[in-house]
């Protein structure tokens, strides 16, 4: 695999380029050996990771096998490397992106109806309504799967996730599979490690605030028709994740305000307020429609101020003072692990029952509260209570127009 690793930023325009820990921006597609992924793939995400693990020795690197070919998937295939795993099957829908990306794996491609293929991990990194199918198919045959997010596109396929994990987890000891995790990769990032530390010294939140702005994709199912939802369900996971761990408390109500100018009438701009038990009202603002790219959260308390900025840069202050974030993994590209995934892969095959993640059920949790905010938004912004009690077939597209 190269030392150097170039790769778009999945959620925006910029493109780092990383060799060992220097950066630079420019245009690029993501690369592995001469293989350059075509930017078709429909979980583009933004690459964020931390933690406290080394590469695992094993007499067998564990293997991974990817649903997906394209922009994700290939970042998944770099952090595997780095975590000591080895992918050895790749499927997509298309099947000529699985081909070009197996033969620079050295992997094996494979229909989607044979995944997991033999391998002890299934990644899926496909448009959000395959993932039910795929994450399910994966688990049933005894692997451990990793499904990118919005963890469904309706509440219905998210139960079917959370009931077929719990089945696999229950017929199989912790250590041989039937794990299943969200890829919500900022809760394994090094700033955000840092800051979960820190937030523990605020106690009682007085004000919470996200936001996360950045301008229009135009690349892969971003430049089709959206039908099961826009910004708020494809970049308001990762905001949510955040928001609910900083809180750390139960979200009873969510109110919501959405717009769009996209020729699908997908939401390209969001607002939403989340109402916890203590009384705690966090704010949300989700835009694809922004000049610049912002990615940042701030809390606060009677005894303190933690701020985390993710985008343009990586910064921690706390107090108003920035906190240095330390890297543990010299043997990893630096920007693959500030920005998601050596640490998520890490946590994945990580044998400890107790492995950190986004759980199925936490997951839809989040898609719980993306769809009270779309139905909120249908209902000129009334709150909704949770947990949800809507129809759980419908879209969040189909609960804010009906």
């Amino acid at each position: 695999m190269s030392q150097a690793v170039s790769f778009t930023h999945p959620e925006s325009p910029l493109c780092f380029v990383a060799s060992g820990s220097n950066k630079q921006h420019r245009p690029a597609a993501p690369r592995i050996g001469q293989y350059e992924a075509a930017v078709d793939s429909t979980d583009q995400r933004e690459l964020m990771a931390l933690g406290n693990h080394q590469p695992f020795r094993r007499k067998r690197k564990p293997s991974i096998a990817l649903a997906g070919a394209g922009y994700i998937a290939v970042v998944h295939a770099l952090a595997a490397d780095s975590a000591g795993a080895k992918v050895t099957a790749v499927a997509s829908a298309g099947g000529k992106s699985a081909r070009h990306l197996a033969g620079e794996l050295d992997a094996k491609k494979v229909s989607p109806e044979a995944l997991p293929a033999g391998a002890d991990f299934l990644i899926v990194a496909t448009p959000p309504s395959q993932h039910a199918e795929l994450a399910v198919q994966g688990l049933q045959a005894g692997a451990s799967v990793l499904v990118e997010k919005p963890l469904a596109t309706t509440l219905a396929e998210a139960d079917r996730i959370v009931s077929a994990a719990a089945a696999a987890a229950a017929a199989q000891s912790a250590t041989s599979g039937g794990v299943l995790r969200c890829a919500e990769n900022l809760l394994h990032s090094p700033v955000w490690a840092q800051a979960v530390t820190l937030r523990a010294g605020l106690g009682p939140l007085t004000h919470l605030s996200l936001r996360t702005l950045q301008p229009p994709p135009d690349w892969g199912h971003f430049a089709q028709p959206l039908s099961a939802g826009g910004v708020l369900f494809d970049l308001g996971p990762h905001a949510l994740a955040l928001a609910l761990g900083l809180a750390d408390e139960p979200v009873l109500a969510v109110s919501a305000s959405l717009s769009s100018t996209r020729q699908d009438g997908a939401d390209d701009s969001a607002t939403a307020v989340l109402r916890f038990e203590s009384g705690l009202r966090a704010s949300i603002e989700i835009s694809w429609v922004s000049e610049i790219t912002v990615w940042e959260a701030q809390a606060s308390s009677e005894s303190g101020v933690l701020r985390i900025e993710l985008i343009p840069e990586v910064l921690l202050e706390h107090n108003g003072d920035s906190v240095a974030i330390v890297l543990r993994h010299p043997q990893a590209d630096a920007t693959l692990e500030q920005f998601g995934y050596v640490d998520q892969l890490l946590d994945l095959i990580s044998p400890d029952p107790n492995r950190p993640g986004q759980t199925a059920e936490q997951a839809r949790t989040v898609l719980e509260i993306i769809c009270a905010a779309y139905q909120s938004a249908g209902q000129k912004g009334t709150e909704v209570q949770l947990p949800f009690d809507g129809d759980r077939s419908l879209t969040p597209m189909q609960l804010w127009k009906g």
